[in-house]
């Protein structure tokens, strides 16, 4: 049985360390079925002597252009018919393969510096075959979300326990913490009286917008406890921080950088010092900021979680309006506004973003697991993501010509016209398309 999977063209396989630009990689699977004929018996009496070598073969391409030099790597990809030892081949659907090349075939024309190889690769025995894991983003965001309030309530009893309060108590939501609260000493009644005036603070901010009844905040109960009117109040506002956003829902990498300004915003209000401040106060506002900091961690993960997750479906409905037709038989256009989509720059831009805040929640708690399984669950997808993703690279037009010619120019489908121009936004004419221009890297062949 063969399986191939079909122009893949992505960086980051390799066999042995070499790296390889891939276009396509064929699987072959076979068994050895020995077969008994008997006469005037209809049929083969069948026998499994196991199964075959399993042999992959791949082509890819090695070139020199200005987004990268390789041509020579094809040199050393030869010389490994030399190696004796086993090879390791990083297989991008299965994993690591052990196991020979047993061929290569090298191929030049008229392109300068620019060879395509077919190679076959034999694995060393059969084992299991186990797929590249795929995380599901917005199940992991949304499940690591929920621990994080779990640990953070933890975390937030233990500093409140520190500062003599007792965690367990019962408070009506409706009254003071300084009216209900055990005080012992002046400095817990100052402590009491900051806290009442910043969690003041925090529910006229969160009053501004309006919390969606369906989100997970929603779903959320919170407990009656010190810690839990703290940790309500200010997951509800930095909840509500992120929905001041969603206008711009429809271009993730906006929202982002959007939710990202806005957090800082609100931690930089929260952590301003009264003119005159005492000790206690200080305290106060130092947990507060603290916890904040966590919360907003946390939030901005789960949205970015989401956002990734949108952005992966809407690249899925460009994938597919670029196989459509543009046209009809009487020439009319056929063509729908398609959605935008994050480009690796801006996948990087807001996946670093992010780890910051989640970086600066661990120093915060170091005990927030939650928050580095947020970072590494992050991290981890938009790796994966960017092996699918097409690489741009900037070229210079000399003359204006229409934006369908420059993707003939470089050997890109007339369909990735849309998305160039999501890349460019200076782009006013694309029918006199001139000067330095980003575009996508066509598969498999230097542009």
């Amino acid at each position: 049985m063969a399986q191939e999977v079909g122009y893949i063209s992505k960086i980051g396989d390799s066999v042995n360390d070499i790296v390889l630009e891939m276009e396509t990689l064929d699987d072959t699977f076979e068994k050895a079925i020995v077969r008994y004929d008997y006469p005037f018996i209809d049929g083969a009496d069948l026998e499994d002597m196991g199964q075959k070598a399993r042999i992959v073969k791949v082509r890819c391409w090695f070139f020199d252009s200005a987004s990268q030099s390789n041509y020579d790597d094809h040199l050393k990809l030869i010389d490994l018919m030399r190696v004796k030892e086993l090879l390791e081949f990083n297989h991008p659907k299965y994993g690591i393969l052990k196991g020979k090349v047993d061929s290569v075939s090298t191929r030049h024309d008229d392109q300068q510096r620019t060879a395509v190889v077919d190679f076959s690769f034999v694995e060393q025995m059969r084992d299991s075959i186990v797929p590249v894991a795929s995380t599901d983003v917005t199940s992991a965001g949304e499940t690591a979300f929920t621990s994080g309030q779990g640990q953070q309530e933890g975390e937030l009893t233990r500093d409140m326990a520190a500062l003599g309060f007792d965690a367990g108590l019962e408070l009506d939501p409706d009254q003071t913490l300084l009216a209900q609260l055990k005080i012992k000493s002046v400095y817990q009644r100052e402590i009491a009286r900051s806290l009442d005036a910043q969690l003041g603070a925090l529910s006229a901010e969160a009053n501004q917008v309006v919390q969606p009844v369906n989100s997970l905040v929603a779903t959320t109960t919170f407990r009656s406890t010190l810690p839990g009117r703290v940790l309500g109040i200010m997951t509800k506002c930095v909840e509500r921080v992120a929905r001041l956003y969603d206008s711009s829902l429809n271009y993730p990498a906006n929202y982002l950088r959007s939710l990202d300004a806005g957090l800082r915003d609100l931690v930089t209000a929260l952590s301003a010092p009264a003119a005159a401040q005492t000790a206690a106060a200080a305290a106060a506002r130092s947990l507060m900021v603290k916890h904040l900091v966590i919360a907003c961690a946390g939030r901005i993960a789960l949205e970015a979680a989401y956002c990734y997750a949108d952005d992966e479906a809407d690249r899925q409905t460009v994938r597919q309006s670029e196989r459509n037709k543009s046209f009809d038989a009487l020439g009319r256009y056929l063509g729908q506004p398609v959605p935008v989509v994050m480009d690796v720059r801006q996948l990087e831009t807001t996946l670093a973003a992010t780890r910051s805040w989640l970086q600066q929640g661990v120093d915060q708690a170091r005990s927030m697991t939650a928050l580095k399984g947020q970072a590494l669950d992050l991290l981890t997808y938009v790796s994966s993501v960017k092996l699918e993703r097409e690489r741009i690279i900037t070229v210079e037009l000399d003359n204006p010509i229409p934006l369908h010619l420059v993707c003939l120019r470089y050997g890109l489908d007339y369909h990735y016209a849309e998305r160039i121009r999501s890349i460019n936004p200076t782009l006013a004419n694309p029918n006199a398309t001139s000067g330095t221009l980003q575009i996508y890297t066509p598969a498999g062949g230097a542009a």
